[in-house]
C-alpha cells in the first residue's frame, strides 16, 4: 500500500491525498452484505488498526482486478468530490420558499374542508385507525387489512379505488401536500445556513446498486410530477451572474441493456435515433412505428423500464390498470420481440445461480443468496437481480464521470461548480460569461464518452436560473 494512509472515513480529513479509505473498500468487498462498524469490521479481520486492515483489504481488492479499478480510479477519488459538493452547497430562495408553504397552507384548508363536508368533521385525517374505519364502515371503501387487523389506508391501497370514491382523490392530495410541507418547505428553511445555502450529504455506499444517496436532506427525491414539487424546487436558484446547467444522460438505463444484452432491435433504434418507447409499442400493437399513439407509448415505457426492474404481470396489471392476462400477453411480446433480451437474462440469472454473485459492467458486486445454502431464486430476489447490472452499471458510469468531469473540466475551469447529482443527472452552476464558451460541450463530450457501448450515449442540456424552471439549451453559433 506504500504510503498512502489508511482510515475509516476519508471525508473526516478533509484530505484526499494518499489515502486508503476502509469504509469505502468494505463496501465493495462485501457484495451487498450490510457493512458493520469499524469496530466490528477490525473484529471481522482479526486486526486491531486501520492500516492493519487497509493492508488485508488491498490484498482481497487485488484478487478482483475489476474491483481494485473501481475502488482506485472510481469510488475513493470520488469521496473527494462529493466532499467539495457537499461544502458548495445550492443557494435556496428562502422568501419564495416561504411563499409556497403558505400556497400549500391554503390548499390543505381549502382540502380539509371538502373532507369534512364527507366525514362530518369528526375525523381525525392524520389518524390511520380513525381514516379507516370511516372509509370501510361509512363510505363503504372495500380495504383489506394490515397483519394488526386494522384497514389499511396507504396510498397503494387507497390508489385502488381512487375513481370509484371522490373522496379518496382528496385524501390523498391532502396526503401529498402535507407530506411536501413538513418534508420539503419547513425543514428545507430548517437546514437553509447563514448564507441561504442547502447543503445535502452524499453517502456513495448506502444503496446496493453502487446509486448515490442525498441525506439530511435528500435533493434526489423531490416529487416534480406535481405542480406544488415542481415550485419548490424552483426555489433553488443559481447565485448572482450565474446559471445552472443540468446535463441528463438520455435513456442510459435502456442504452445499457441494448448493449449488455446484444439486442439488434434495440442497437438499431439508438442508432437511427429512435423513440424506443414508440418502438416496443409498435410491436406491442402490431402497428406501424409512425401511427403508435400517445397511451400506446405510455404502454410501451412501462413495459421497457418494467421488464429493467424485474417487474411482475401483476405489478403491469396494476401500473397500466389492466387484467393481470393482459400485461402477461404485453410481457411474451416483449420477449418475443426482444429475443436476445430474454436469452440474456436466461444466462444470467443461470450463472448467478451457479456463481452466487452478480456483476455490474465495472465489476461491481451482489450476492445472491442470504445463505449459502440455498440454491433456488425466488421472485423478489428475481426482480433484484435482473435490475442490478442495469442500474448498477449505469450508477456506477455516473461515478466515473463525476470523476472524470472533476479532473478534466473543473480542475481546468476552477469558476465552474458540480452542484448536485440526480441518479442520471448532474447540475452544475456555471458563470453567465463562460455559458458559450465551449464549457458546456465539454462537459458533454466527458459524459458521453464514458465508457464504449454497442450504441450512441446522449446527453440533454438543459440551463435556467431556477432548478425546477430549466429549459433546453441551445449554443450560439
Amino acid at each position: 500500500m506504500g504510503k498512502m494512509l489508511a482510515v475509516w472515513d476519508c471525508k473526516s480529513l478533509e484530505k484526499f491525498e494518499n489515502v486508503f479509505d476502509c469504509y469505502i473498500a468494505e463496501a465493495l468487498i462485501a457484495e451487498g452484505h450490510p457493512i458493520g462498524s469499524e469496530e466490528q469490521t477490525l473484529q471481522k479481520y482479526t486486526v486491531q488498526t486501520v492500516s492493519d486492515l487497509a493492508l488485508q483489504q488491498q490484498d482481497k481488492l487485488l484478487e478482483n482486478p475489476k474491483l481494485a479499478k473501481l475502488y482506485f480510479e472510481v469510488e475513493l477519488p470520488l469521496a473527494k468530490v462529493l466532499f467539495e459538493m457537499e461544502q458548495h452547497g445550492i443557494l435556496l430562495d428562502t422568501k419564495k420558499l416561504h411563499a409556497v408553504g403558505e400556497k400549500i397552507d391554503g390548499l390543505l384548508d381549502s382540502l380539509q374542508g371538502k373532507i369534512d363536508k364527507e366525514t362530518g368533521g369528526d375525523i381525525n385525517l392524520n389518524s390511520p385507525a380513525q381514516l379507516g374505519t370511516f372509509l370501510a364502515d361509512k363510505v363503504g371503501v372495500p380495504l383489506s387489512r394490515t397483519k394488526t387487523g386494522k384497514y389499511a389506508t396507504n396510498e397503494g391501497e387507497l390508489s385502488k379505488f381512487a375513481e370509484q370514491f371522490p373522496i379518496i382523490t382528496n385524501l390523498l392530495k391532502y396526503r401529498e401536500l402535507k407530506k411536501l410541507r413538513s418534508t420539503y418547505v419547513e425543514s428545507l428553511i430548517q437546514k437553509a445556513d447563514e448564507n441561504s445555502l442547502i447543503h445535502t450529504t452524499y453517502n456513495q455506499v448506502m444503496v446496493n446498486t453502487g446509486r448515490l444517496a442525498s441525506l439530511n436532506p435528500n435533493l434526489q427525491n423531490i416529487p416534480v410530477t406535481s405542480l406544488i414539487g415542481q415550485e419548490i424546487k424552483s426555489c433553488f436558484i443559481a447565485k448572482p451572474n450565474h446559471t445552472l446547467v443540468s446535463f441528463d444522460y438520455s435513456q442510459q438505463e435502456l442504452r445499457i441493456l441494448a448493449h449488455l444484452t446484444g439486442e439488434k432491435a434495440l442497437i438499431k433504434a439508438f442508432a437511427d435515433d429512435q423513440d424506443v418507447h414508440v418502438l416496443t409499442a409498435s410491436k406491442l400493437f402490431t402497428v406501424p412505428y409512425e401511427e403508435v399513439a400517445k397511451d400506446q407509448r405510455t404502454v410501451g415505457k412501462t413495459i421497457n423500464f418494467g421488464i429493467i426492474y424485474g417487474m411482475s404481470s401483476y405489478g403491469m396489471s396494476a401500473g397500466l390498470n389492466i387484467p393481470q392476462e393482459h400485461a402477461e400477453q404485453f410481457i411474451k411480446q416483449f420477449y418475443a420481440s426482444y429475443p436476445a433480451i430474454r436469452t440474456y437474462y436466461d444466462n444470467y440469472l443461470k450463472n448467478a445461480r451457479i456463481h452466487g454473485t452478480v456483476e455490474t459492467l465495472l465489476g461491481r458486486r451482489r450476492y445472491v443468496f442470504e445463505d449459502p445454502k440455498r440454491k433456488l431464486i425466488d421472485n423478489s430476489m428475481r426482480r433484484v437481480l435482473m435490475n442490478y447490472p442495469i442500474q448498477g452499471t449505469a450508477a456506477d458510469f455516473m461515478k466515473k464521470v463525476m470523476v472524470d468531469v472533476d479532473r478534466e473540466i473543473l480542475n481546468k475551469y476552477p469558476e465552474v461548480s458540480l452542484l448536485l447529482t440526480i441518479h442520471d443527472d448532474l447540475v452544475f452552476e456555471i458563470p453567465d460569461d463562460k455559458l458559450n464558451s465551449g464549457i458546456i460541450r465539454e462537459i458533454q463530450n466527458v459524459m458521453t464518452s464514458v465508457h464504449p457501448l454497442a450504441v450512441p450515449t446522449t446527453v440533454d442540456v438543459k440551463i435556467g436560473k431556477e432548478w425546477g424552471n430549466l429549459n433546453n439549451y441551445f449554443p450560439n453559433n
